[in-house]
């Protein structure tokens, strides 16, 4: 899938502040995302592994600036200078993108698989020229985002996506996009988020539109539960 189409998805969650209609907009986006992408579950808790795994993100302001503007092709103070006037890096991304003065070859559409393998590679980056290697993968996402997925691929680099969107928010989604909104399957997709912690795992079984086929999430040895589990 499109990065783009994960982004518009963003911009429509973040236009409201409404519960229910976030849930009505994430029910029709989670019934056009394929099995082959149903890692993109991750992201839209701002995320890019299950909620299990301890490996984080972690990119500072300081180093998102630093791609900020060697992506754009300006000064790193500028960036400094936007975000402390607006308050929100990703709107400064967003902002400066729509007035990037350079280009590159290596500009090419956006998915969100190229995202998610970047941004898992940022965490597995040790020792000497880390920084370096960080700002080169970041780098090569901007260079080819649009102002809008700047802005969201900016704000899930800092931990700050501000949609608005929780982890209860996407089991109702689930539950209106594949089992009708039926209210007595609510415990059985909490449970099977308590037993596995992995959005993305019960996707592919709620896609089916099986209630058996979520019913068959079990618990597995050296996973962690959610401590909600009954």
């Amino acid at each position: 899938m499109r990065y783009e189409k994960l982004s518009k998805c963003y911009d429509e969650l973040s236009s409201t502040t409404k519960r229910l209609e976030k849930i009505e907009i994430l029910s029709k986006f989670l019934e056009e995302i394929k099995k082959e992408d149903s890692d993109l579950m991750y992201l839209l808790e701002g995320r890019v592994y299950p909620a299990y795994d301890e490996r984080k993100i972690g990119i500072s302001n300081q180093l998102a600036i630093k791609a900020i503007s060697k992506s754009i092709g300006i000064n790193s103070k500028k960036v400094v200078t936007k975000w402390k006037k607006i308050g929100d890096l990703g709107e400064v991304a967003k902002l400066l993108t729509k007035t990037k003065k350079q280009t590159t070859l290596a500009s090419h559409v956006l998915t969100t698989k190229k995202v998610i393998e970047n941004l898992r590679k940022l965490t597995s980056f040790e020792g000497k020229g880390t920084v370096e290697k960080k700002i080169s993968l970041i780098t090569e996402l901007l260079t080819s985002a649009s102002p809008v997925e700047s802005m969201y691929l900016t704000r899930t680099l800092i931990g700050d996506l501000r949609i608005g969107v929780q982890e209860s928010t996407i089991k109702y989604a689930i539950l209106k996009a594949f089992f009708k909104n039926n209210k007595e399957y609510e415990e059985n997709i909490q449970r099977a988020i308590d037993k596995s912690n992995n959005l993305k795992e019960v996707f592919e079984f709620a896609r089916t539109g099986k209630i058996e086929e979520i019913d068959k999430v079990k618990l597995e040895v050296g996973k962690p539960i959610k401590r909600c589990l009954q």
